[in-house]
């Protein structure tokens, strides 16, 4: 069954999980704008493929991240697939890495959210991450810490928005084959694989089929976190 849905916003569309949802959102004939920051040739070539319209914009600038929010039109769907993290340990950790990675990954689908619930209509909203409630897994802080928020943020906004019939939900990855997870040093790979039920990383186009049927066809999951993540 096809989704009644005419539009799509994706918030890092250009990364490799976004990408992989946009190929999916067009599969299903659901037409997407999407972000990007730097890459611009890529995101024009997923654009003339997939048929999606990009946007340039810095997710760390508030202003800007409000601008391009309030520049769209009728949207039914909004997926946060925007995400930054870098290998640094607490002591290396500087408050400029703290506050980009709280900008682009917390504070971006905060005001993602805030949009939505301004215009009061029926959206579904699904916040992207790589961690859920449940887990204790060694990450780098300043990831961690949003990855957190993004859970609190979901479930919290869900209470909030319910009433208007807009869902707020997360989805938490595991490691995959490409994208942030690279940047994971062998060892920590290997170990992820080893507690995962699967014991492999996941692909971008599996990830992508959970997070478009969350954002598509779910009509009574609220406020959850949803892991995708190969059974760790």
């Amino acid at each position: 069954m096809q989704p009644d849905v005419k539009r799509a916003l994706v918030f890092g569309g250009s990364g490799v999980v976004g990408s992989a949802v946009l190929g999916e959102l067009a599969r299903r004939g659901v037409h997407a704008v999407f972000t990007y920051r730097r890459g611009e040739d890529r995101a024009h070539v997923l654009a003339r493929k997939l048929g999606h319209h990009p946007v340039q914009v810095d997710l760390a600038d508030a202003a800007a991240t409000t601008a391009m929010l309030d520049a769209q039109g009728a949207i039914d769907v909004v997926i946060h697939c925007a995400g930054i993290s870098a290998g640094l340990g607490l002591t290396e950790l500087d408050v400029a890495a703290w506050q980009e990675a709280m900008a682009v990954n917390v504070q971006s689908a905060f005001l993602a959210c805030r949009w939505v619930a301004a215009r009061g209509r029926r959206c579904d909203v699904v916040l992207v991450g790589g961690l859920d409630r449940t887990q204790s897994l060694p990450l780098p802080v300043h990831f961690a810490a949003s990855q957190g928020a993004l859970a609190a943020l979901a479930m919290a906004a869900a209470h909030e928005l319910g009433r208007l019939d807009i869902r707020v939900n997360a989805i938490a990855l595991g490691p995959l084959e490409a994208g942030i997870s690279t940047g994971l040093a062998a060892r920590r790979r290997k170990d992820y694989e080893t507690f995962s039920a699967l014991r492999r990383p996941g692909k971008a186009a599996e990830v992508a089929k959970a997070i478009a049927w969350l954002a598509l066809e779910n009509t009574f999951i609220q406020g959850k976190v949803i892991a995708v993540n190969g059974g760790i």
